[in-house]
């Protein structure tokens, strides 16, 4: 899941208002990107049988943190958890 992506540019700027709606939006990606990052630091300081009760293992969370800063680390923390409690349910 990346946060900021480019918008292809086929015309002339909407407005002020649209301009202003894509600022907003962008500032709001960014924030959410940097309280989610911050939170699974959190996630990383839990022992290994707290991650291993929830579907994780410590090289998750690491190689979680090490992706582009774009990337929401909860994002991939909740897929790969949903991917190994599927793994296990069958």
């Amino acid at each position: 899941m990346t946060v900021i992506t480019k918008v292809p540019t086929t015309r002339v700027s909407g407005g002020f208002l649209a301009n202003v709606s894509v600022l907003y939006a962008a500032c709001g990606a960014i924030v959410r990107a940097v309280i989610n990052r911050r939170q699974a630091q959190r996630i990383g300081e839990l022992p290994d049988h707290l991650l291993t009760d929830i579907g994780l293992k410590r090289d998750d969370v690491y190689e979680a943190l090490n992706q582009d800063w774009r990337e929401d680390p909860t994002y991939r923390l909740a897929l790969t958890a949903s991917q190994r409690r599927r793994v296990i349910r069958l």
